[in-house]
């Protein structure tokens, strides 16, 4: 089974104390999935009523999803 690409860590922050601590932050295609689903939302808000966008939120995270996942491969090109 493959791992899945995610574009390594988005913002990671060392810290270097006496002991030096890496902590990831999230990962970049979290950060890319966060970018492309408000674009979705602002598209979906005047194709679908609010109780049709409310229904939809898991269609619309797995687009987000999708288009965070098409950059990624773009960008290892």
């Amino acid at each position: 089974m493959s791992e899945r690409k995610d574009g390594g860590p988005a913002f990671p922050i060392v810290r270097r104390n006496t002991k030096p601590e890496v902590f990831p932050g999230m990962s970049l295609r979290d950060w890319f999935a966060g970018q492309a689903i408000k674009a979705i939302g602002i598209t979906s808000d005047c194709l679908i009523t609010k109780k049709e966008r409310r229904e939809s939120f898991a269609l619309m995270a797995m687009m987000a999803y999708e288009i965070a996942d098409a950059m990624i491969e773009a960008r290892g090109k």
